[in-house]
């Protein structure tokens, strides 16, 4: 019976879920209204988001009483909340996503969702996460269960708590939990055409010494499918690749002369001439209608969500749909991942030491000498690797932030209205 009531469960969330994702019940971030939609429309989508939410809220609804708000001054304009944060411990510990904290100016306050309010001070900093340690003094408020360390698998249900008791965003387990350090990633060593329409993905160039020229890819050829998985965009050929480390190999179905090949290509690890996949359509289609973390990537291990978590809703715990703790939402990277810190990482990050504040800062100032050197030996044409890096002036970062955010939101209303044309 407990079985069939599981089950029972979760096919009916399965079904809400997909129901609220083609009405965009998503809406619930509070952006602004949908283009083109009738107010019959309207009120239809209004009316499944409440319903969705009322069917999840209870699985959520255990994480409520360990996610707190972070409070601080950011941008000289004074408090507000910035970002979620995670009780652990003995209750009085917070973990936080420090990059959004990192610039505070003055004191950081952190708020339940009962109201009870504690002064926070940052212990510890955990940088390759991205996370801080906040040690609290003035309340105390209920840890998370680190007890399950198993992770979740694909297209498995998570839920991101929030402080009050609607969940902040939902989604489902895209890829498991991997790194995303570069030391760690695997390439295929193909240059892929941004231009081309159409099944699977072109083949631009083949790099030396790759995989890929070890297995015979060459210029003209068209990637149907990786590892079994096809792909048919650029985000889904390195979606694909992203559940593979270096070393392995796996199958690659491609078209050549108007018939089909399949051949096993063995990923290598990067190498400094590996170009990135052509970068600046890429990361616009990214960025379309989403304000991104700050730090979004190069994290040691995490789970890939479809979650639409907005950038001030990291932090904070997630939660599977029997509400046991998945992990921490560490970052929105684009418009069709965010990240999430999965439990048994926590659970060894709380076993080390942590860097501390000013150690951390010393770190950042470091990369950034080290990008500046980097860029000023790096030969024409070819861009620096991008660091993890803190904006060094607040209030400009800020007022470009606001303006970035007005013109995606722009760019987000237009590309729907021509959408909408027939």
């Amino acid at each position: 019976m407990k079985k069939f009531e599981s089950t029972m469960k979760t096919g009916t969330l399965a079904m809400l879920l997909q129901t609220a994702l083609l009405t965009g019940a998503f809406a619930q971030r509070g952006g602004p209204e949908v283009p083109l939609m009738r107010p019959e429309e309207a009120e239809v989508v209004q009316r499944q988001t409440i319903e969705f939410f009322d069917a999840i809220r209870p699985a959520a609804q255990q994480a409520v009483a360990s996610t707190v708000w972070v409070w601080t001054d950011t941008t000289g304009r004074g408090k507000r909340p910035v970002v979620f944060g995670t009780v652990v411990g003995d209750g009085t510990k917070v973990l936080t996503k420090w990059s959004e904290i990192a610039m505070a100016r003055g004191p950081i306050q952190v708020v339940g969702g009962d109201g009870k309010t504690a002064k926070a001070t940052v212990e510890g900093v955990y940088q390759d996460e991205d996370l801080a340690l906040l040690s609290l003094e003035g309340a105390r408020y209920r840890p998370v269960d680190l007890s399950q360390v198993e992770a979740p698998k694909i297209g498995n249900f998570l839920i991101a708590a929030s402080p009050d008791d609607t969940p902040a965003s939902v989604g489902v387990v895209a890829v498991e939990a991997r790194s995303l350090r570069e030391k760690d990633q695997a390439f295929l060593g193909v240059r892929l055409d941004p231009e081309h329409s159409g099944t699977g993905v072109r083949i631009l160039g083949v790099e030396e010494e790759s995989g890929a020229l070890e297995a015979g890819l060459k210029e003209g050829d068209v990637i149907l499918s990786v590892g079994g998985r096809a792909v048919n965009s650029l985000i889904e050929m390195r979606t694909a690749l992203a559940g593979f480390g270096p070393g392995e190999r796996l199958e690659i179905r491609f078209q050549r002369d108007g018939g089909e090949v399949k051949v096993e290509a063995e990923l290598k690890e990067k190498s400094e001439s590996y170009p990135q996949l052509p970068g600046g359509r890429l990361r616009q289609m990214e960025k379309m209608g989403t304000t991104l973390s700050l730090v979004r990537g190069g994290f040691p291990s995490v789970i890939q969500t479809d979650m639409q978590l907005e950038r001030d809703h990291c932090g904070g715990p997630v939660v599977d749909l029997d509400g046991k703790f998945a992990g921490v939402a560490i970052a929105r990277a684009d418009r069709t991942r965010s990240f999430i810190i999965p439990t048994k990482a926590i659970v060894e990050l709380l076993d080390r030491s942590p860097l501390t504040p000013q150690e951390a800062q010393d770190a950042l100032a470091q990369q950034r000498e080290e990008r500046q050197q980097v860029g000023q030996a790096a030969p024409q044409g070819q861009q620096p690797p991008k660091q993890r890096m803190i904006p060094a002036k607040p209030k400009q970062a800020e007022n470009l932030r606001r303006h970035l955010e007005d013109m995606e939101r722009l760019m987000e209303r237009m590309r729907a209205e021509m959408e909408g044309l027939e």
